[in-house]
């Protein structure tokens, strides 16, 4: 009897060894598979169940109101009083709104698709731009708005799953991550082509959309999208001739010609040894996902995939204005980190003046709907004499620092502290 009840606990013993290794193979091998081509757009809310507070910070952020209907509470901002001079259309004939806190447009239906009424609202000036609408090309939303406005988009038919930027837009469809209650892989990366997908200007490859039509998550951006690029030494609408960003949804072309972007490629493939041995550690540093976890996720030169991007910098859940981290993280002693001789007084401005490295190597360069600037993402400093030649604000009279000196002022200081801190 003993035997027979022995036995019997082994076979169960046994069994429930199989069914939980079968059961951690099974995870293992749904965790592996790659993401279904067929996987669909499930659109932002279906996230919330499990990813409650990224999809707060998200659902707070300017994202979501990229794109929302007129009758949604709180949506409208602009001001459609009679008085309104020169404006065409009536809050009656819109749809929906486009964006909110620089300016705001507005699109309406024609039954087919949607169509872009001829006025913005400039929300700081608190006026309304009617002029200058005749001049788009492409006045069609659907090649022109809906690829950054839109999730899961279809370019033949003008339907999609939601509007604004969601979840989806930078993870790619989620169906089989929910089919398979999260075991099932969605696209989770600190690829900066995900944010270049809208932050850059350009055109698809077949020239028909204003955005890169086709393009996923996880994809080569190249394989989709044509940038726009500036002219070296020559003005447009777009771009100062030094290079630097003229209009905004440039920030992608902008930010691979500074050095963050060959961060980490420079770490690992054209480092020759001055400072030191190569460690894991370097990665503090040079890769993304090392600096936004302190370290601490045993990050290996070998696994490392992408340098400073822009979710270093932004948070990509919540305020995107407010920094992520700080470039104290990596300057903390000094913008020059392998060379501390050389930050002997880098700043010459006093620590009254409050300057910061955004002031100088991101100057306001861009100018945006309603009058406001934003910064250059191109890192580095304007000198005052590519405002003598391209009309672009400098390092030194920019952003209420030195608006007051003349040119020859700014110069010469500029001249004279350079030559001799460098």
């Amino acid at each position: 009897m003993v035997k027979k009840y022995r036995l019997r606990n082994s076979l169960i013993v046994l069994f429930g060894i199989f069914f939980i290794g079968g059961g951690l193979w099974a995870i293992d091998k749904l965790r592996s598979m790659p993401i279904p081509n067929n996987a669909e757009y499930m659109g932002s809310n279906a996230c919330a169940a499990c990813h409650d507070n990224e999809h707060k910070g998200w659902h707070d952020s300017l994202h979501p109101k990229m794109m929302q209907r007129v009758d949604k509470s709180g949506v409208v901002v602009a001001d459609f009083s009679e008085d309104a001079e020169g404006l065409q259309f009536e809050l009656g004939d819109a749809v929906w709104a486009i964006g909110s806190k620089w300016e705001q447009q507005f699109m309406g239906h024609n039954g087919k698709t949607e169509t872009l009424l001829p006025g913005a609202w400039l929300v700081e000036q608190n006026k309304w731009k009617v002029t200058g609408w005749d001049g788009w090309k492409v006045p069609e939303p659907l090649k022109r708005c809906h690829g950054c406005h839109t999730v899961g988009l279809n370019t033949n038919t003008g339907e999609f799953i939601e509007p604004g930027v969601g979840c989806e837009s930078c993870h790619g469809p989620g169906s089989w991550h929910i089919k398979t209650r999260g075991l099932g892989k969605i696209v989770s990366s600190l690829d900066p082509q995900i944010c270049g997908q809208c932050h850059t200007r350009g055109k698809s490859l077949d020239d028909k959309y204003f955005f890169a039509a086709g393009y996923k998550p996880g994809d080569r951006l190249t394989d989709y999208f044509k940038e726009r690029k500036p002219t070296p030494g020559q003005n447009s609408n777009k771009w100062w001739g030094n290079g630097r960003e003229r209009k905004r949804h440039q920030e992608y072309y902008a930010w691979r010609q500074g050095g963050h972007v060959n961060s980490l490629k420079s770490l690992k493939e054209n480092y020759d040894g001055k400072y030191g041995k190569v460690t894991n550690k370097c990665l503090n540093c040079h890769a993304a996902k090392a600096i936004l976890s302190g370290g601490d996720d045993g990050l290996t030169l070998e696994e490392a995939e992408y340098g400073i991007t822009c979710a270093v910098c932004h948070n990509v859940h919540g305020d995107l204005d407010k920094p992520r981290t700080s470039c104290d993280t990596c300057h903390g002693d000094g913008a020059y980190h392998h060379k501390k001789n050389n930050n002997t007084d880098h700043i010459v401005c006093t620590d009254s003046a409050k300057v910061t490295c955004v002031n100088c190597h991101m100057p306001l360069t861009v100018k945006n709907g309603g009058g406001y600037t934003l910064h250059s993402h191109r890192f580095g400093i304007i000198p005052p004499e590519d405002s003598l030649k391209y009309g672009v604000p400098n390092s030194c009279g920019n952003g209420g620092c030195h608006t007051d000196k003349s040119m020859e002022w700014l110069q010469s200081s500029y001249k004279s502290y350079y030559s001799r801190s460098l």
